[in-house]
Formats: structure tokens, C-alpha cells, sequence
């Protein structure tokens, strides 16, 4: 559970003026009671938690940070101070209200998350930790470099989170990618609200070291005796990430994590103290390192086998009220759980069949449509085969016609010339200049008219011009 368990709020009233009033809250067992003052004996109200949901207000102008508790009885509304507040006050709510649903593993322990999941069907590890693992625990994302040192999406760690902390099973595979997943992880880890060895014994495993500096088999064997005594779900949970934390460091190559590294990281939420002592903690980082370090090394050895799980099996004969009515509680959730479940995916099947029906109906007018296309294209072509045909047979006509009219055995006309001599001037040279050649436009079918010679004069005849 979250450290805040109890602090001053502002809830709504439920009178016609809604308004908010400062309120002091307690967290409890399995309810939230509210107070006028933090001293006062008697609640002015108690919230049963088991079964209610969580809804995120939005923030407004004023930069209130709002949650409501709702559930079918009706839904109550408090106001926080800042947006850090309001995440640890629902981290803290939720691991109480989603329960039921087996969900509120964020802020718990380890062996409180099996014993709820088990109710719903899990294992003997929560589900978070073999999820996360299983998606990451494949050769391409081994070998992600910086696997566990750079961060994921934060907004989707998030996400993801509330999807698990509501009961819900994420598929990882279409929303997350590697850093995400490790980062999930690694919340998870962290936000446990005791580590993986317990901090009853924190000072059982650090002297450990003592031993394996002197005889390190001996050391091993001490390990393994301390971890008998912790919690079966604890065992196998730490069994798991032993193993898998040891396969990562075999491709260190590739997303340089290596035995060191990796410890820097998990040490902290594999084993801590709750004294919370920052000094102390700091202290004996080092031991602490190199304890996580040879249980990833001695892995195979510390955890020979998975534990069995204590017998789920429910003595009906010898049943105690307060169990029976435990159990009908969660069993009736489960089953209005499974209800809206199926009312939603009977909703989901009819939407899907207008879908179709829908589609079906747009494929039969486009087929109507396509048919007419078709029709008026053939018809369209038949046209142009019959125009084309009657301009061929005029061509025809035509070009006999022509050919009927005009005379194939007349050559074509030549091209007339003229030649026109140049009589030269009066004081010039006796000699004829060149003469001039005149073109002029062929006539057609006519000839040219002869050429008549031009009299003599004695003014015109070069011969008497001589002198």
C-alpha cells in the first residue's frame, strides 16, 4: 500500500450546493472513512473500497487535481493539491478497489498480488512480472542496447499500469516495445511496499558476505538457507528474475548490461530496509550489490526448483462465516464482471453484423452500377463502329468521283520561263549584259504564246553604234 494513508482533502457535498469541503481522510482495512478534524474520534462518513472505480478528473483552470470513487450505489468526488498528491492518493485507493477484480498489484506485496490473482485464475507469480518477462525474455529484445538503463514512454508505462492495476491483462505486444516493458518492471518493483526478500530479514542476507569472503561455498549455503524463509510467492518470484536477469547479462555485448550493471539496478527493490535511513542505505550499497550479484550468478543453485503452492482447496464443511460471505462478495463481482463483459461483446458482434450488412448493401449497388457502366460502354462502341463505317463508304464515293473528273494522261504543266534581253545605254559598252530570266506561274493546259522578234532600227542596231 501507498505510504499516504491518510491526510487532509477536499470532498464534494451531496446537497443541492455542491461545493467542497476540507476533510480529514483515512485509509483503512478495506474502507476510507473522513473526518471534520484530524483528531476526531467519530467519521462523518465511511466508503466501502472493495469493488469501486477509480476515474481521473480533468484538470481545470484553477489547476484542481480531482478523483472519484464510483460504483452502481452512486460515486463520491475529492479534490486534491497538486497532481503528485493525486497519484499517490489513487495508488493508494486502488490497491484496495480493484481487488476484487484481481487488479491492485501496484503498491502491495508480492505475496498479497498472488493470493488475489489466484482467486481469478493466476499463478504462483504475479502476473505483471511473468507478462513483462515473457515479452522481453526474446532474442532481439536481449539484445536492445541499454536494456533497463534508458527509460520507456512514460505516458504508456502508465497506461499499461492502470490496465494491470484494474485487473486487466494488456496485450504487450501491439502496445508497448522493449524500454516500456523493462520500465513497467521495474515500477512495479519499486513501488512494492515491501521488496522481494522481505526487510525482516535485510540483515540475515547482508551477512552473508562476511561468510563468503571467507569460504564463498559456505556463503552459497547460507544464501540458500535464508531463502527458505522467505514466502513461497516471494521464492518464486525472485527464482524467476534471477534467471532471466542472469540471460540478459549473457548479451552484454550487445546492450552492454552486464552482472554489475544489472545489480546497480535491481538491488534496491530486491532487498531494502524500511527505516528508511538514506545514509544506511547508502552505506551498504555495496554488500547489497554483491549479494544480488551472486544470487544471479548461483542462480541455478540457490533456487533448485519452484515451491509448491499451499492447496487453494476450500473446506465447504468447515467454512467460517466471515470467509463465506468474503467469498460470495468476490464471487458476485466476478460475475457482474463477466456479465458486462459479455453484454460489451454482444454489443461489439451486433455492431460488426450493421457492419456488414451495410458493406454487403454498397456492394450490390456497385455491382448495379458497374453492370450499367458496361452496358452503356458496348452500346457506346457499337456507335462508333457504325459511324465509322458510313465515313468510309462516303470517302469512297467521294475519292471516285474525283478521280472520274480529272484526266490521269495530261502531265502536269511546266514551268514557264521568259527570257527578256536588256538593251544597254546610250555611252556604254556595245557588249549585252546578261539576260534577265522572268518566272512566272505555270499555266494550266495552256501554251505559251510565241515569241515575235523585235524590228531593227539604226537607233537599236549595235552595229551602228560603233563608232
Amino acid at each position: 500500500m501507498s505510504s499516504i494513508t491518510a491526510g487532509w482533502l477536499k470532498k464534494e457535498t451531496h446537497g443541492p450546493l455542491k461545493r467542497y469541503e476540507k476533510r480529514w481522510v483515512v485509509v483503512s482495512g478495506n474502507s476510507l472513512s473522513y473526518f471534520r478534524k484530524d483528531d476526531s474520534s467519530a467519521p462523518l462518513g465511511v466508503i466501502d473500497l472493495p469493488g469501486k472505480k477509480i476515474i481521473k478528473g480533468e484538470e481545470d483552470r484553477d489547476n484542481s487535481f480531482k478523483f472519484e470513487l464510483t460504483d452502481k450505489d452512486g460515486s463520491f468526488m475529492f479534490m486534491c493539491d497538486s497532481k503528485s498528491e493525486r497519484e499517490k492518493w489513487m495508488d493508494a485507493i486502488s490497491c484496495i478497489s480493484y481487488a476484487p477484480y484481481g487488479g491492485g498489484m501496484f503498491g502491495t506485496t508480492i505475496e498479497t498480488s498472488v493470493k488475489r490473482e489466484r482467486v481469478h485464475g493466476g499463478g504462483s507469480i504475479p502476473k505483471v512480472i511473468s507478462q513483462c518477462i515473457g515479452y522481453l525474455d526474446v532474442d532481439f529484445r536481449l539484445r536492445e542496447s541499454g536494456i533497463f538503463r534508458l527509460p520507456g514512454n512514460e505516458k504508456l508505462v502508465k497506461s499499461l499500469k492502470s490496465e494491470f492495476q484494474e485487473g486487466l491483462e494488456p496485450n504487450l505486444d501491439t502496445k508497448a516495445d522493449t524500454h516500456t516493458v523493462a520500465s513497467l518492471l521495474k515500477l512495479y518493483l519499486r513501488t512494492l511496499s515491501d521488496s522481494l526478500i522481505p526487510a525482516k530479514y535485510y540483515e540475515d542476507f547482508l551477512s552473508v558476505i562476511w561468510t563468503y569472503d571467507i569460504n564463498p561455498q559456505e556463503g552459497i549455503q547460507e544464501l540458500k538457507f535464508h531463502f527458505n524463509k522467505i514466502p513461497v510467492p516471494n521464492y518464486n518470484t525472485l527464482r524467476m528474475l534471477c534467471r532471466f536477469l542472469y540471460k540478459v547479462q549473457s548479451y552484454s555485448d550487445y546492450n552492454r548490461m552486464d552482472l554489475n550493471n544489472l545489480a546497480i539496478v535491481f538491488a534496491p527493490t530486491i532487498l531494502k530496509n524500511n527505516s528508511g535511513d538514506i545514509s544506511l542505505e547508502m552505506s551498504d550499497m555495496t554488500k547489497l550489490k554483491k549479494v544480488v550479484e551472486i544470487m544471479f550468478m548461483q542462480h541455478e543453485y540457490v533456487f533448485p526448483k519452484d515451491k509448491e503452492m499451499e492447496s487453494q482447496n476450500i473446506d465447504m464443511d468447515n467454512i467460517d462465516p466471515d470467509t463465506l460471505k468474503n467469498l460470495y462478495s468476490v464471487l458476485t463481482i466476478k460475475h457482474e464482471v463477466l456479465q458486462r463483459e459479455m453484454e460489451v461483446k454482444e454489443d461489439e458482434i451486433q455492431k460488426k453484423d450493421n457492419e456488414i450488412t451495410s458493406l454487403k448493401q454498397k456492394l450490390d449497388e456497385t455491382e448495379e452500377r458497374y453492370r450499367l457502366l458496361l452496358e452503356k460502354l458496348s452500346n457506346l462502341e457499337v456507335q462508333q463502329l457504325e459511324g465509322v463505317s458510313s465515313n468510309n463508304c462516303n470517302t469512297v464515293l467521294l475519292q471516285s468521283h474525283v478521280e472520274a473528273t480529272v484526266s490521269p494522261e495530261l502531265p502536269p504543266p511546266p514551268l514557264h520561263q521568259e527570257v527578256v534581253p536588256v538593251p544597254p545605254r546610250r555611252g556604254t559598252s556595245t557588249k549585252l549584259s546578261s539576260p534577265v530570266i522572268r518566272r512566272s506561274s505555270p499555266v494550266k493546259n495552256v501554251r505559251p504564246p510565241p515569241v515575235k522578234p523585235r524590228p531593227r532600227t539604226i537607233a537599236t542596231d549595235p552595229r551602228y553604234n560603233a563608232s
